[in-house]
């Protein structure tokens, strides 16, 4: 049931495309509860990011909050950090007595962003036009690529030295990443990593009602016209029995083994290292 999930990884789609994917296959599990998690960047770019989620996996899934009104667990921060913990708490807030009776579904979506312009050999990252005025965008991603300091700064360096690997020196070298690409491959690490620290907390904390952990890893892609979205990686976490089971598909989070196709109809990753 997973093979669709699969088949549109390394790849650029429209911004709804993946959220449709996930109901459908959501849906088709049937589970008597549905939660979810979206965590996003701060910037006001992202607010289309944010409606398509809420328009085809929370509407349609999650149960009323407030009469008939629906709302995910959100965290939105500079860079789009996962906060340790963000997990166990939205985890225990869709525990519903339903779900503890059989299990329930928790979404975990890990949404990156890069300003993307042009399509094919025209293609460009990093920049977009904001209110008139050139601005970086991810701006939290361009200030730690530029070796900036402050508190977010150093957490999101945290995470790209995670596990003794030092991705920002391989995003910096030109002989390993080439710079007019530097943007979007670091919006594509950053999405891995916070993802990878949503399922480090899933797998540290007992769910309060058996749960399947759906973790998918995004980058929007913010574009002069209506967003896309590029599908980066996918865990499958299966909380449901005492023997948990942990899956993975996608790239790898080594920039240094991506290569990059911006073909007309989008943009196609490739990974030496990765499961797709």
């Amino acid at each position: 049931m997973v093979d669709q999930l699969k088949a549109m990884l390394g790849r650029e789609h429209g911004l709804d495309d993946v959220n449709l994917a996930l109901r459908d296959y959501i849906s088709r599990l049937s589970p008597p509860a549905v939660g979810a998690l979206h965590v996003t960047c701060a910037d006001e770019s992202e607010f289309e990011c944010v409606e398509s989620f809420q328009r085809w996996i929370v509407e349609p899934l999650l149960p009323n909050l407030h009469f008939t009104e629906k709302a995910p667990f959100r965290l939105a921060n500079l860079g789009g950090r996962y906060e340790f913990g963000a997990v166990p708490v939205a985890e225990a807030h869709f525990a519903t007595p339903e779900s503890r009776q059989s299990f329930k579904v928790m979404i975990v979506k890990i949404s990156a962003h890069v300003a993307v312009s042009g399509f094919g050999a025209a293609t460009r990252f990093g920049e977009m036009h904001r209110y008139g005025t050139a601005s970086h965008a991810c701006g939290a991603l361009h200030k730690l690529l530029d070796g900036a300091n402050g508190a977010f700064i150093d957490d999101l360096r945290a995470a790209f030295c995670a596990g003794e690997k030092d991705r920002l020196q391989v995003l910096l070298d030109e002989k390993q990443v080439d710079p007019a690409q530097r943007a979007f491959l670091s919006a594509i690490v950053n999405a891995l990593l916070q993802a990878a620290r949503a399922v480090q907390d899933i797998k540290n904390h007992v769910p309060a009602s058996p749960t399947l952990y759906l973790v998918p890893a995004c980058v929007t892609l913010n574009r002069p016209e209506r967003d896309t979205e590029f599908f980066c990686g996918l865990h499958v976490c299966d909380r449901r029995t005492p023997d948990c089971r942990f899956s993975y598909y996608g790239l790898s989070d080594n920039p240094a083994q991506y290569r990059l196709a911006c073909e007309p109809l989008g943009l196609q990753l490739t990974d030496d290292d990765g499961l797709l």
